[in-house]
């Protein structure tokens, strides 16, 4: 309160000081006194000069003349002016008092009925803490944002480069390649772009490596031999156009040249044993872990996935089954790891399908679950930070 009482204090002192000489003006008496004293001013100075022999009798005469009329006239117009016509010293102090007084109780009453005085303040680190976060609605205003901008320059490279990880993020995984492919022919080809154009490919195909996915793969073999997806990926697409001998004879130099405790043996091994069931082979017996090898920390045995005639068969289904099928497969997995939960190769495989699928709080909830069930196992954590951090899940 004492704040107010300053505040107001000081701004009455300012309106009366600002407002009293506006108000002297209007009085209609003042002036007459200080007009005939600076006449006979005037008057002194000229009788200085002549006697200094500035001015000659006659300029020193016509120049004592012209004061004399001015100051006439001036006298002339005081009597003529209307009696009362002046405000007074007294009323002109009355006048600013009030102005002085009025004006601030006036704008504190206005700020009370309208203002809010008795809000607390908030300190930036509170304003920061109760900032709020962005959210999936901003995100999409920013996307849309940045679409706006590449309809207006198709030929902002930057622009594709950026949007299409968040497309991928977003499950828009057409509009995911599209964007890459736009950002590789501005740019050119890096492994990243490669590895985003072909992942979003086979995506937006239903797991199906189409022919844009397979040159990308090829593309992305060339820069990286010792990747491992790529591999994969090209080795499928040969299991998938039916030549069945190319990708085992594939799938088993990467089995020969896998470290023991890859966490995609298993898989590998999964494709081997579906190309020989295709082949009508019989299955090899179990390859064994050389002994100078340790262990794996945790159980790496993935549960088995589609196989290329499940693919097949999907594609025939309408999107409505098939979407039905694949969260059938994903919660089959998720009930199997509350039986076996030292699976890690489950939890990964749990994790990112929540993730592909866009149920981004059910793969936190799983990656949180892995976390604890390997909580003393720094291998198991770090690879399941690795994958976090490659799915967004944490920065």
């Amino acid at each position: 309160m004492l704040l107010w009482i300053m505040l107001g204090c000081l701004s009455a002192g300012v309106l009366a000081a600002l407002v009293r000489p506006l108000l002297r003006r209007l009085d209609g008496n003042v002036g007459t006194a200080d007009s005939t004293a600076i006449f006979k001013d005037q008057l002194r100075e000229i009788e200085a000069e002549r006697e200094r022999g500035l001015l000659g009798a006659a300029e020193a005469e016509a120049a004592r003349t012209e004061i004399a009329r001015r100051l006439l006239a001036c006298d002339a117009e005081a009597r003529d002016a209307p009696v009362g016509s002046g405000l007074g010293e007294r009323r002109l102090s009355q006048i600013a008092l009030s102005l002085a007084v009025g004006v601030p109780l006036v704008a504190m009453g206005l700020y009370l009925t309208f203002g809010e005085p008795g809000i607390p303040d908030q300190p930036m680190s509170s304003r920061i803490a109760t900032a709020p976060t962005p959210d999936v609605a901003k995100v999409d205003d920013l996307v849309r944002a940045v679409e706006l901008r590449l309809r207006q320059h198709p030929e902002d490279a930057q622009g594709w480069d950026v949007i299409a990880p968040v497309y991928m993020k977003q499950g828009r995984y057409q509009e995911a390649a599209d964007a890459f492919q736009k950002a590789i022919r501005i740019l050119g080809d890096s492994t990243r772009r490669l590895a985003g154009l072909a992942e979003s490919t086979v995506l937006a195909n239903d797991g199906i490596v189409t022919e844009p996915a397979r040159q990308a793969y090829e593309k992305l073999n060339k820069l990286e031999p010792t990747r491992i997806e790529p591999r994969f990926w090209l080795a499928l697409a040969k299991e998938q156009d039916g030549k069945l001998d190319t990708a085992l004879r594939d799938y088993e130099t990467m089995l020969r040249e896998a470290p023991a405790d890859a966490n995609w043996r298993p898989m590998i091994v999964e494709r081997i044993e579906s190309v020989r069931d295709k082949q009508g082979l019989p299955q090899l017996p179990p390859i064994a872990v050389p002994k100078s090898t340790p262990p794996p920390v945790a159980s790496t045995a993935a549960p088995r996935g589609p196989s290329a005639a499940d693919v097949a068969a999907a594609e025939k289904m309408s999107a409505t089954d098939r979407q039905q099928m694949i969260e059938g497969m994903v919660q089959g997995l998720a009930d199997r790891l509350k039986k076996d939960a030292r699976n890690l190769a489950g939890w990964q495989q749990l994790i990112r399908a929540y993730s592909t699928m866009g149920r981004k709080s059910d793969a936190i909830a799983a990656l949180g679950t892995a976390r604890q069930t390997f909580s003393a196992e720094p291998q198991s954590l770090s690879a399941l930070k690795e994958l976090a951090q490659s799915l967004g899940l944490e920065s």
